[in-house]
């Protein structure tokens, strides 16, 4: 098998169990592990209610959100690094911006991907903690390689 291992998380509970089977696989494909925490475009169009009434207000509640979320997804990527590197594996992560579906299409396009592994859609608690979300079927039509979901 060759390629990479693209782990694409979102912090919540079905993507850290999804994490670990890809860090498994890693680790025992000796393969290596790219995990990549995807923020929605959609969080641009974001706005507040109707306390939010004045642009400087506004301004300081988008940039307050959005380090949150920045912060959120460091997070998350620094934990993976830490489970992988700490059984000898090797690890990539980034954050990328954009329509989810689209941005996974991309990345397991651009590096060979041996298995993609996503938190579970279908979730019973939030599925997605910084608003992944992504149409299985369509995805499964898109992408060449084999599809791991995260449980629920």
């Amino acid at each position: 098998m060759n390629g990479q291992i693209l782990l694409i998380t979102d912090g919540s509970p079905s993507a850290d169990t999804a994490g670990q089977m890809a860090t498994e696989m890693s680790l025992a494909l000796k393969l290596p592990l790219r995990a990549v925490f995807i923020l929605d475009e959609g969080w641009n169009n974001f706005l507040g209610d109707e306390w939010i009434n004045t642009s400087s207000t506004r301004m300081r509640f988008f940039h307050w959100f959005e380090d949150g979320i920045h912060k959120h997804s460091q997070e998350v990527l620094a934990e993976v690094t830490e489970k992988v590197k700490g059984h000898g594996g090797h690890v990539e992560t980034e954050i990328k911006i954009g329509k989810t579906e689209k941005v996974i299409v991309e990345l397991t396009a651009e590096v060979e991907t041996a298995l993609l592994v996503l938190p579970n859609p279908y979730a019973t608690a939030l599925a997605a903690t910084a608003g992944l979300r992504f149409n299985l079927n369509s995805l499964s039509k898109k992408v060449k390689c084999p599809i791991y979901i995260g449980p629920q």
